[in-house]
């Protein structure tokens, strides 16, 4: 008779702990810290940028470059051949879906060094499953600064050709 307690009790804690473990592994979601991130500096992104061979057929891989700012700050300046992908607009992952192969380098950049929209746009990226994610150090302000070209409001470029 205590044999069988024993085993109802064991059956009864085996189920416990693994509706427990079932209940932890269903809470779980798939966190991106800061150390997922890749960040690049302008060197570094303009190197991704240099068409490759990516595979038997010798097709080109170019790297999609994301702005993830208000429409506004994208319309005043941004780096050539951007998509303008808002962060906040509750569409980004839509939008992701419609404008980024995931075989290609994805570059997003915000406005400089202190702006966190960058790293958010990047980790919700990843999170989303896509792998070639950069982020590029110190944003558009930093790839201004290096000489590379930004396109202006008004159409004009500003910066030299290096980003070409």
């Amino acid at each position: 008779m205590n044999h069988t307690r024993n085993t109802a009790f064991s059956h009864h804690a085996r189920l416990f702990l693994a509706g427990g473990i079932l209940m932890c592994l269903a809470a779980c979601e798939t966190k991106t810290s800061d150390r997922d991130l890749r960040p690049v500096g302008p060197q570094e992104a303009v190197n991704l940028a240099v068409p490759r061979s990516d595979g038997a057929f010798g097709s080109m891989t170019n790297p999609i470059w994301i702005d993830p700012r208000v429409k506004e700050a994208y319309d005043t300046a941004h780096i050539a051949g951007a998509v303008n992908m808002p962060f906040g607009s509750g569409m980004f992952e839509d939008m992701a879906r419609e404008n980024l192969d995931g075989r290609k380098p994805i570059l997003v950049y915000g406005d400089g060094f202190q702006d966190i929209l960058a790293d958010a746009a990047s980790k919700r990226l990843i999170q989303i499953g896509y792998k070639n994610v950069y982020t590029l150090r110190g944003g558009l302000q930093q790839w201004e600064a290096d000489g590379y070209e930004v396109v202006r409001a008004d159409g004009d470029t500003e910066g030299d050709t290096k980003g070409k």
